[in-house]
């Protein structure tokens, strides 16, 4: 198989998953507020980096993946999936010390510090959604975003740096270990519980059952993201976290064999996370709130795969809509 010859819709066609399959009403207005942000706000931004995040429609990612929530609370999820994407986009070149500092500070932010009128809308916008959510949500839920930001953050992010910059990947034991993290999904996973109403609380988030349904759902995602973002990375020619690549290099397999492969390593996450939350039920009063975490994270799942099929440029061959990093971008990211 040609790299030119990939259809990530063969392994991962629209309606793969066991839910159902809904788009947010609110999703063209949702649309227009995030070009706004990218002209107005994201400054820092090249013209042509503008271009090509309008052209993702990341907000169709956000109706997507959540689409039960009012206007109100997508306001915060949407702003949140242009914070984040783009600083994951625009660190890829950064140093550890870069990475660290934008870490730092916007965890600081996310837990009550105020952003200085000189930071970018980096900075503005994680303060602003911090403020959107506890508008509607409690501190305990606030607090957990926070964290989950950090984690995905220091153990995403900035554990996967030293790879990128030797250009070689770990083994596939460790990956797997590793990408659960550098998917940034764990932030996200919360906000079904905006949709839901109904808040984990601490102990059944720190129940084993809970927390391997939170590793798997994060690695689905993982695997969903490296078989459609393939064509992308192809063309970098430099990526390393992707588990189709790692097959290649641990497991000595041709790409169409690794395409193959982790097609079956997702489907065997996806077949154990539907196993143990059908097998376990002792929850007790919390029951519901651990079946309606599931459901909305895997309405998420669904949404994010109709996205990557029918909304987005972002994975086009030869890299044509990913807004890659630009020197003049890195020199502002931590300002």
């Amino acid at each position: 198989m040609r790299p030119e010859e990939y259809n990530s819709g063969n392994y991962l066609p629209i309606n793969y998953y066991p839910w159902p399959n809904l788009i947010n009403p609110h999703v063209e207005q949702m649309g227009r507020d995030m070009d706004g942000w990218i002209d107005n706000d994201y400054t820092f931004l090249t013209e042509k980096q503008k271009v090509r995040y309008k052209k993702m429609r990341l907000h169709a990612c956000t109706a997507c993946m959540w689409p039960h929530l009012t206007y109100e609370q997508a306001t915060p999820c949407n702003r949140f999936m242009l914070q984040y994407v783009v600083l994951d986009d625009q660190v890829e070149e950064s140093s550890s010390e870069e990475i660290e500092y934008l870490r730092t500070r916007c965890t600081a932010i996310l837990r009550g510090e105020q952003p200085t009128p000189e930071e970018n809308a980096l900075y503005q916008h994680i303060a602003l959604l911090r403020d959107e959510f506890r508008a509607f949500m409690p501190d305990i839920w606030v607090e957990r975003f926070a964290n989950y930001f950090y984690i995905t953050t220091r153990y995403g992010i900035e554990l996967e740096h030293p790879y990128k910059v030797a250009n070689r990947p770990p083994s596939l034991a460790l990956f797997k270990v590793l990408r659960e993290y550098n998917v940034l999904m764990l932030p996200y996973l919360l906000f079904g519980e905006i949709e839901s109403g109904l808040i984990l609380p601490k102990h059944i988030v720190e129940h084993p059952v809970v927390q391997r349904m939170i590793t798997l759902l994060s690695r689905v995602i993982a695997w969903q993201n490296d078989i459609h973002s393939l064509p992308k990375e192809l063309a970098k020619g430099t990526e390393v976290f992707n588990l189709i690549f790692v097959l290649q290099q641990d497991c000595h397999l041709s790409l169409e064999e690794a395409c193959v492969e982790a097609l079956r390593i997702h489907n065997e996450d996806l077949a154990e996370l539907l196993a143990i939350h059908k097998e376990y039920r002792e929850f007790g009063e919390y029951q519901e709130h651990v079946d309606q975490f599931l459901y909305y994270s895997g309405i998420g799942i669904q949404g994010v795969n109709t996205f990557y099929l029918q909304e987005t440029e972002r994975y086009r061959h030869g890299g044509a809509g990913f807004a890659w990093p630009d020197a003049a971008t890195k020199n502002n990211l931590t300002l």
